[in-house]
């Protein structure tokens, strides 16, 4: 698993911030456990789609078919994780410079 930010235009405009901080999971690792009824699919293209919830419209998660086997889960929705960032991703899209 990887924690950071991403700076992609595609990130911001989902997350509804200037920086999407996430945490990047194997699938065969993330398990639904409860609600998985109101899981909403959304594709933003043919190789992108984001997870949310269809009762409160909370953002779940999203993945690219060019990350392959990895999905990308938000760290604000896994409130008892850690959040441990290591890197920085699609910084030349950045709205927000960080130091």
């Amino acid at each position: 698993m990887a924690m950071g930010y991403c700076h992609c235009d595609s990130c911001r405009t989902w997350s509804a911030g200037p920086v999407n901080a996430f945490s990047l999971w194997n699938p065969e690792v993330l398990k639904v456990t409860r609600g998985a009824q109101n899981i909403g699919t959304f594709h933003k293209t043919e190789r992108s789609y984001a997870k949310w919830c269809t009762k409160c419209g909370g953002h779940l998660f999203h993945g690219s078919s060019a990350l392959e086997a990895w999905s990308t889960s938000y760290a604000a929705v896994l409130p008892q994780l850690k959040f441990e960032p290591g890197v920085h991703v699609h910084y030349q899209e950045t709205v927000l410079h960080l130091a």
